[in-house]
């Protein structure tokens, strides 16, 4: 029984793999850590009143260990991943007073470096992995559409499944992300800006710029059945200070050019497991919303074992 998220919202995650968490801290304190980062971007040359300084189009900020961020941590968060993760495995749980947040990224003009990609550099990948768990798209500035807001691959976590199925004994995420670029939607939306194979990151050409939003567009208005029995499609999240986009760890995204002006301020989080997922539950109640969502990729009915096995 989900606490946080209504019944519709966990069906949402379920078939797209993302889900917004509206209000998951509170707004007033997501300012706060707004108006942090716009003194860490001072130090820098970024001043906030003074648009001539806004010359870098992305900048990113490190892990901070700082009293305003424990104005982030809140039931309502914790609950929210613990309905998609399960009450207790998530590893910080509500104690996240005192922790490292991290990954910030500020987006101020159109051209964003950036490409098609899932998470997760600092670990080998397995169908069952505890490193990421979910993925935390939290919002400290609102982000209307043509705001920079991050977009994401409805259902592509199906694709990343299915690969990491056929590799029991593991993969690095360059290796992963080239094998599930070989599935025809994947291979096609990321076209001509697929990224070098060594930097998940590499920018895509400038002069490509409106052939690609056009190129995009078509994939923002069409969804895509696959034979699999899953659907397809790009959505551009967007939200208000304090919002939270939970994505499933194996959800492909990418950044969006800002086209408003306004900066984006956000960061991104993984909500690590206390252990590694576990595709063969005794009791299936006891699958975690995650869990289920990875049998369900693998075709797997209630009750019929996982036959998956890591190798290490």
């Amino acid at each position: 029984m989900a606490n946080v998220l209504t019944e519709a919202q966990v069906q949402h995650f379920k078939e797209k793999g993302w889900v917004k968490v509206e209000g998951a801290y509170p707004r007033e304190e997501a300012l706060k850590v707004q108006q942090f980062l716009w003194d860490e971007l001072a130090a820098r040359g970024i001043i906030k009143d003074d648009e001539r300084t806004w010359t870098e189009p992305v900048v990113r900020l490190g892990d901070y260990v700082h009293p305003v961020m424990d104005g982030l941590n809140s039931k309502r968060l914790t609950g929210a991943i613990e309905d998609l993760l399960g009450e207790g495995r998530w590893q910080e749980g509500d104690k996240m007073t005192g922790a490292s947040w991290g990954g910030y990224i500020i987006n101020f003009g159109p051209d964003i470096p950036g490409g098609w990609h899932y998470d997760g550099s600092h670990f080998r990948h397995y169908l069952d992995s505890w490193e990421q768990g979910l993925l935390l798209v939290c919002l400290f500035s609102s982000v209307k559409k043509g705001g920079s807001g991050t977009l994401v691959a409805e259902g592509s976590h199906n694709i990343v499944a299915n690969v990491l199925a056929q590799h029991p004994e593991g993969m690095g995420l360059g290796e992963a992300l080239r094998e599930c670029g070989k599935h025809p939607w994947l291979a096609e939306l990321i076209g001509k800006n697929k990224p070098a194979a060594d930097d998940i990151y590499a920018d895509a050409p400038s002069k490509e710029k409106k052939s690609q939003k056009e190129h995009l567009a078509a994939f923002m208005n069409t969804t895509y059945d696959d034979p699999a029995g899953f659907s397809l499609r790009v959505v551009e999240t967007t939200g208000e200070p304090g919002d939270l986009v939970l994505c499933h760890p194996f959800l492909y995204h990418a950044p969006s050019p800002n086209e408003l002006g306004v900066p984006r301020f956000m960061c991104n989080r993984v909500a690590p497991t206390r252990e590694r997922m576990n595709l063969n539950r005794e009791n299936p109640a006891d699958y975690s919303v995650v869990e289920q969502m990875i049998r369900t990729s693998l075709g797997l009915k209630d009750g019929e074992p996982c036959a998956w096995a890591r190798r290490e």
